[in-house]
């Protein structure tokens, strides 16, 4: 069962039901591979994942009846969520492995796995005739996988089709029928390891448009902090991946905004535990194994980091914010807003209009206004707001909410960002507070503008408009230039 506790654009804080426990998403599982583990799965647990996943294909081929007899919890060491992967990625790595969908299943069932992944064919990035081999085969084993199902565990359907996202939309569609408990994103690895977010945004749209709403989404091999925010803004509940050991393996450490050399670094930007003992010269100067360890433990932190930091913005009201945060942590974030900025009809699908305790809007460039919120609010004000029947309308720089002696008229102000401000609503939210830079990037400037043009010449005919403007802030200066063009009496200052 899953329950949705908050909503923000179309990321949800939730609680997933299991047989062995709850987890609260948006979460993280570790991927566990005990035979070559670095961290321990106690360390693990005790950095607060309560979740983790592993392979059930390796499982099986290394534990074989001791896992049946004693389960997979017991056998790992781990009495908490576990989740198994069906050995997709060695059908991804090696082409094929000699196990079918049955026995799988059945061995999911078996060692007691609380999510499991039913046997998929992954697509990867190959040509466009595999990739449809791919869908059918995935699509095939789902419907046969509907006949093995037990009702004790959340079982996963893969979605695949790769960058082919009419494939991935057809694959949504016809899984969105099948009785699944769970559905994830398929063969994303290969573009997430290139940085390749704006196609791995345009995939999970895809599905997300053609999946049930109600029901969790897993990303496979999303392991990156760049990526969650975007990711969880689209509709993503829970993520795998082992990079926190993989990067640990080649030294390399995670950040907010990407991977970093441990040889580059002469100061760990980080207080975790590992980064408050150790400089970035001790580690170097350690045991390979143990160095790989701690980095791997910072990695596990700075993941979890990263969830929590989107978690907050959820309840907060802010993701969006937070969003255009971390795009300019690097180009390709940049492209990620940018491509989440398609889906903003979407999203808003599920956005509250307005959250109970909201805070204040900061701006810090154009981005800021593609906010549905804010994008809600700026055509509510140009299409359903409502002239009162007098004489005309007076128009000012916004410089706060001030109570003035105005009779017969009507007083809007306008500001960058938020465009118009009718007096009646000035202090309510998003009008309450906000802030922004200066000086005005030309192309918010240029977006106000537009918006003070539209506004007069719906007006104009109906109502006497006059326009303050000042000469010494550039936005109004603009504003009163526009203004006079169209005809209306300007009032300089």
């Amino acid at each position: 069962m899953f329950i949705i506790k908050d909503f923000e654009l179309a990321g949800r804080i939730g609680i997933l039901k299991t047989n062995r426990g709850i987890i609260e998403t948006p979460a993280f599982f570790p991927v566990i591979d005990p035979l070559k583990q670095d961290v321990g799965i106690k360390e693990i647990e005790e950095m607060g994942f309560n979740q983790i996943i592993t392979n059930a294909y390796l499982s099986y081929k290394r534990f074989g009846e001791k896992v049946i007899s004693e389960g997979i919890h017991e056998v790992l060491g781990f009495d908490k969520v576990i989740m198994t992967d069906s050995g997709a990625y060695q059908v991804l790595k090696y082409g094929s492995i000699d196990v079918n969908q049955e026995t799988v299943m059945n061995f999911e069932k078996a060692i007691g796995s609380d999510i499991a992944v039913i046997l998929d064919k992954p697509t990867g990035d190959t040509d466009l005739k595999e990739a449809e081999k791919s869908v059918e085969e995935t699509l095939k084993n789902a419907y046969d996988a509907v006949k093995l199902k037990d009702d004790k565990t959340i079982w996963v359907l893969p979605i695949q089709g790769g960058k082919y996202l009419n494939l991935v939309e057809k694959s949504a569609r016809e899984s969105s029928n099948l009785p699944f408990e769970m559905f994830a994103i398929g063969s994303p690895t290969v573009f997430l390891e290139k940085y390749g977010y704006n196609l791995i945004i345009d995939m999970i749209a895809t599905a997300k448009k053609y999946l049930p709403p109600e029901k969790p989404l897993h990303l496979f091999g999303g392991g990156h902090p760049l990526i969650f925010p975007f990711a969880i803004a689209m509709g993503v509940d829970t993520f795998d991946s082992a990079s926190y050991e993989l990067y640990a393996k080649d030294d390399r450490y995670i950040t907010d905004y990407g991977t970093e050399k441990l040889e580059d670094l002469e100061y760990f930007p980080c207080n975790c535990p590992v980064c408050s003992k150790y400089t970035p010269k001790d580690l170097m100067e350690m045991d390979v194994k143990e160095r790989r360890k701690l980095l791997s433990i910072h990695n596990l932190y700075a993941i979890k980091k990263s969830i929590n930091r989107t978690k907050q913005a959820i309840r907060e009201g802010r993701l969006w914010e937070f969003l255009v945060e971390i795009s300019r942590y690097r180009p390709e974030a940049q492209s990620a807003l940018r491509s989440l900025s398609k889906h903003i009809k979407y999203m808003d699908r599920f956005n509250p209009k307005y959250k109970g305790n909201p805070r204040g809007l900061k701006f810090y460039g154009i981005e800021n206004t593609w906010n549905p919120r804010i994008i809600n609010y700026k055509s509510w004000v140009l299409t359903k707001y409502e002239i009162k029947g007098k004489d005309g309308i007076i128009m000012k720089p916004y410089r706060g909410c001030k109570k003035e002696d105005i009779k017969n008229m009507n007083l809007i102000y306008y500001a960058p960002y938020l465009g118009l401000i009718p007096y009646e609503i000035c202090g309510l939210y998003p009008t309450a507070q906000f802030h922004y830079v200066n000086p005005i990037p030309k192309e918010v400037e240029n977006e106000l503008v537009n918006t003070i043009r539209a506004f007069i010449i719906k007006n104009r005919q109906n109502k006497i408009i006059k326009v303050f403007a000042d000469k010494n802030i550039l936005f109004s200066y603009s504003v009163g230039i526009e203004a006079e063009k169209l005809g209306v009496e300007v009032l300089w200052s």
